[in-house]
């Protein structure tokens, strides 16, 4: 059976902007992996290792938010631009 949408949902319209869509998959993602348990936290750090990363979950959780922080202040600074431009 399918879901039906949720009405606030911003992937569920079809005029949503998909620039939008990275910050909220970085937040969504770093939320998650804050609350998760220390064995999803173990297999993170095991599979960060296999990538020469050795930062661990911690590291992984900062760099989503950082991230995420980044394009939001991108993108503020685009629309201070955009109204300083009209």
């Amino acid at each position: 059976m399918p879901t039906r949408p949720i009405p606030d949902d911003p992937t569920a319209t079809s005029d949503t902007n998909h620039g939008d869509l990275l910050p909220l998959l970085l937040e969504i993602c770093e939320d998650f992996l804050a609350h998760t348990g220390p064995a999803t936290h173990h297999e993170i750090d095991i599979h960060l290792r296999a990538h020469g990363i050795t930062g661990g979950p911690g590291w992984l959780i900062d760099m989503l938010g950082l991230t995420r922080l980044r394009l939001q202040n991108a993108t503020h600074r685009d629309e201070q631009g955009a109204h300083h431009d009209t």
